[in-house]
């Protein structure tokens, strides 16, 4: 797992406490090791019995048999209580083969005292009620000021937390109704590089070049929120965990705004998080103390401490309710509307890695100045030429 061993033992005393029978051999992985050590002790003789699983890499692992299928072990009203996208997150090809624990969402993040100071409307606070991006442009226009003129503003209209990431960008594109690969996820030409994906990166790249309302190259997440936090930007577009780390910065007013759109377009909002799977090769006298164990990482409960410890959505609706002073809030109703309605999850293939590395590379180059049409003709390329090998 890769979480810090005395959160963890917090998190599964219940566990323990209710389960003296089963013994628990928790492998505590640093997060910046966790995929590397996952896929050669996936690939080994002995790999683990239960494991914690980004939901997009569902797919790959499911493509090379490390994951058991769950169809015939998990029933329908169990499904129920979790989101229908963190479900379907966790299928390939139509089969289940994990249990989400953690989802998420994202907004559009706002300084309540640099829209004030500059006499600019706030966007709308009620769930399901966005703003076009068009009008986020607009905003982004009128409060990006550089006061002296030397080409560096002291405050940037818009910043985006993932600037570079599909996860926090895909959403443009499928708001204009493309997708980044074919349905059944073999394909990249024509849909990575289509007229509606190129025109949604060309507004991406609009931002940091045509406009100058957003700053070019910060693509770490935690400089990002700094940058926000210490009022250096009117808005921030970011995922849900902000309103608990915005929170720390003191005396920061900020709001909340449904994910934009584009005019004429399509909501659509991001989402994924962590999934629990159990190993196709775990020994059958096993077995039911994994699936317990994985039932429990994804209760009710468990999932509630999650997002107490770290500030996570949960997957499950019902965890809301067991913790209502987090969130009984605006901001949570705003991004639990979208994740009940709105929420896409990103492509199903077994070559996610690669494929997010590609396109990763295609928005940091665009956002750097490069051609989008041209970007995204190689991304495809180079997309393709990966995908072939899962063929």
């Amino acid at each position: 797992m890769g979480w810090p061993k005395d959160l963890l033992d917090e998190q599964l005393a219940p566990f323990l406490q209710a389960n003296p029978d089963i013994e628990l051999d928790i492998q505590a992985v640093p997060f910046n090791q966790l995929f590397q050590t996952l896929e050669v002790r996936l690939a080994s003789s002995q790999p683990p019995d239960v494991f914690i699983v980004d939901g997009p890499l569902t797919a790959s692992y499911a493509h090379r048999g490390y994951l058991m299928p769950l169809d015939s072990l998990i029933d329908e009203e169990e499904l129920a209580e979790f989101f229908p996208a963190s479900v379907e997150a966790c299928k390939y090809r139509g089969v289940l083969y994990a249990l989400p624990y953690t989802s998420s969402a994202a907004g559009l993040y706002f300084n309540i005292d640099i829209f004030n100071e500059y006499g600019v409307e706030l966007p709308p606070q009620k769930p399901g009620d966005r703003i076009t991006w068009e009008h986020v442009l607009e905003l982004a226009r009128r409060l990006t000021v550089d006061s002296n003129g030397d080409g560096q503003p002291e405050v940037w209209g818009l910043l985006i937390e993932q600037s570079d990431r599909p996860y926090q960008l895909l959403p443009l594109a499928e708001s204009l109704g493309a997708r980044p690969l074919s349905p059944d996820g073999s394909t990249s030409e024509g849909f990575v590089n289509s007229e509606a994906f190129i025109k949604a990166a060309r507004f991406y790249g609009d931002l940091f070049n045509a406009e100058k309302v957003s700053p070019v190259g910060i693509l770490d997440a935690p400089v990002v929120r700094e940058y926000f936090g210490s009022g250096k930007a009117a808005m921030m577009l970011g995922a849900e965990w902000n309103i608990s780390r915005l929170a720390e910065f003191e005396g920061f007013n900020f709001g909340l705004s449904a994910h934009p759109a584009f005019e004429g377009g399509r909501a659509v909002t991001p989402t994924g998080g962590w999934h629990v799977g159990i190993s196709s090769r775990i020994p059958s006298d096993k077995l039911d103390a994994a699936l317990h164990f994985a039932r429990y990482m994804t209760s009710r409960e468990a999932s509630a401490a999650w997002a107490r410890l770290f500030g996570n959505a949960p997957a499950r609706r019902d965890a809301y309710e067991a913790l209502p002073d987090l969130f009984s809030n605006y901001m949570w109703e705003v991004l639990l509307y979208d994740m009940e309605h709105t929420a896409s999850p990103r492509p199903v293939t077994p070559a996610y890695l690669e494929f997010e590395a590609r396109l990763k590379e295609a928005f940091n180059a665009i956002q750097f100045g490069a051609d989008p049409t041209e970007a995204l003709n190689e991304a495809a390329r180079l997309i393709d030429r990966e995908l072939a090998r899962y063929r």
